[in-house]
């Protein structure tokens, strides 16, 4: 005999829908406040990379889509350069180094 489901799923997905969105702000209120325009960034690009579909999209779209993703690969390029010379002029070899062997690996390890 199988016993009735007492949980509501769409109670336990609202409840995990809320519990996500005060952990995501808890999060952005922790991150330093001149952080928060590339967090911002970072979340965008995030929405972009989990929404569009690329096999969906016109051809015309589809070039309009990756002009987008170049853009975005640009700017993030032209950031990592930018903190890499912040890196050069400030000094501590050894942080550099730790952080340029994981941002290698995180890079290997997840390709965009």
């Amino acid at each position: 005999m199988t016993q009735p489901n007492l949980i509501n799923q769409t109670e336990v997905s609202q409840i995990n829908e809320e519990t996500c969105l005060i952990e995501i702000l808890q999060e952005i209120q922790e991150t330093p406040q001149e952080y928060w325009s590339n967090l911002l960034e970072i979340i965008r690009v995030f929405r972009k990379s989990v929404t569009i579909k690329p096999e969906l999209l016109s051809h015309f779209q589809q070039e309009d889509w990756n002009r987008q993703n170049q853009e975005i690969l640009n700017h993030q390029h032209q950031a990592l350069k930018e903190l890499t010379k912040e890196w050069l002029e400030a000094g501590d070899e050894q942080e550099q180094t730790e952080t340029w062997e994981y941002l290698n690996q995180a890079i290997d390890d997840n390709p965009f």
